[in-house]
């Protein structure tokens, strides 16, 4: 409704008392004084609304006739009040960065958090460092071990060429001693060569063996060191991953990536939050300075226009109002006029029948006599 009406209070204290319900000829007095004194209560709420509409009139011409400097200072104040309102209202639809508990624990920890992101990201690197060593780690120990086995099934080998080349040279003895005694042959030479052959191979098949042994125990030492250090680089993981699983737990994160997202967003909806304060300040200092400039000027109800600042800026949005308050006042005096004439018929009927009251008169002359202290008179427009 265009500038609401105020509360009021009913001065219009008419009320029936100790009226018998009771009907003489088909006359109600009853009735009829109920029905004025609802018209009476009518006339004083219309004319009262009449009054409110017209002093809001009277502000708006008062507005038209102000002096330049206190309307351009109007003006001013109410084109910053519909701005900082736009403000205000596209804020509070604007979803929130991050929740209200995420906020509350970022703010109370505020100071450390720059440090807690620098150290997760530093974790989360140092995590994907021992990952890898760990994996690099993982493939020497597997490489130690084949390294080790193919020793091993080197030195098998061997020892089967040392067995055979001890074979071979015992054939070739038996063979020389079997030729000796049976043809008389001299074989020296034979043994000879046989024994140089065979103590040639024999040495390298046992230098090669024992070259073998020394890789089997070099391979066992280099992984058993591949698994001390292994132990030391999962340790370290280990007090790391419960330093980062932490944080995260903490900060309520997955990673540092969505830890410094949250944090960024928090201090964005920190310059919301301080903006909208600011707002709120600059809103209530423009108000308070509309409302000052309107009461300079003794309007009725300064206050009232703060709802309607988009008509102080827009000359065809008061043009509007004021036609709006123009035509509501017409209404107001139909209703009025309609309101008389039915309390001065009403009144007219129970005179006619003053003869018929009896004992009611008393109380009915109290009601007529009230309505007669009642202002008949209905306005002329200006």
């Amino acid at each position: 409704m265009l500038f609401k009406r105020k509360k009021k209070t009913d001065d219009t204290q008419l009320h029936i008392e100790s009226i018998p319900d009771e009907s003489t000829k088909g006359f109600n007095v009853v009735e009829i004084c109920e029905q004025m004194v609802d018209a009476a209560r009518e006339l004083e709420d219309n004319r009262t609304e009449y009054a409110l509409v017209t002093n809001y009139l009277t502000d708006i011409e008062r507005m038209e006739n102000m002096s330049e400097t206190d309307k351009k200072t109007m003006n001013d104040a109410a084109a910053n009040i519909l701005t900082l309102e736009k403000t205000r209202s596209d804020f509070l639809k604007t979803k929130n960065r991050i929740s209200d508990s995420q906020y509350a624990q970022m703010q109370q920890l505020e100071d450390e958090i720059p440090r807690a992101i620098k150290r997760l990201e530093k974790n989360e690197s140092s995590l994907d460092v021992i990952n890898k060593d760990l994996r690099y780690l993982e493939g020497e120990k597997v490489q130690f071990d084949i390294d080790g086995e193919y020793a091993k099934s080197r030195q098998r080998a061997f020892r089967v060429y040392a067995v055979l080349l001890v074979v071979f040279f015992a054939v070739v003895v038996a063979v020389c001693t079997l030729m000796q005694i049976v043809y008389g042959a001299d074989t020296t030479i034979f043994m000879l060569i046989g024994a140089l052959l065979s103590t040639v191979a024999g040495s390298f098949v046992l230098l090669t063996y024992q070259s073998y042994s020394d890789e089997v125990k070099s391979a066992a030492a280099s992984k058993n060191k591949a698994v001390a250090l292994e132990n030391r680089v999962k340790i370290k993981y280990v007090s790391i991953k419960n330093a980062v699983d932490y944080t995260y737990e903490k900060y309520h994160v997955k990673n540092s990536k969505e830890f410094v997202y949250n944090y960024e967003q928090y201090l964005l909806a920190v310059k919301d939050k301080e903006r909208f304060r600011r707002t709120n300040e600059d809103l209530e200092y423009n108000s308070k300075k509309l409302v000052s400039v309107l009461s300079k000027n003794d309007f009725y109800d300064a206050r009232v226009w703060l709802n309607y600042t988009n008509a102080i800026v827009d000359h065809k949005e008061m043009v509007e109002q004021k036609h709006e308050l123009i035509v509501r006042r017409q209404k107001l005096r139909g209703r009025m006029s309609c309101n008389v004439e039915t309390i001065t018929r009403l009144r007219r009927e129970i005179l006619s029948h003053r003869s018929e009251l009896g004992d009611r008169i008393h109380e009915v002359n109290r009601i007529l006599n009230k309505i007669a202290e009642l202002d008949m008179e209905v306005q002329s427009e200006d």
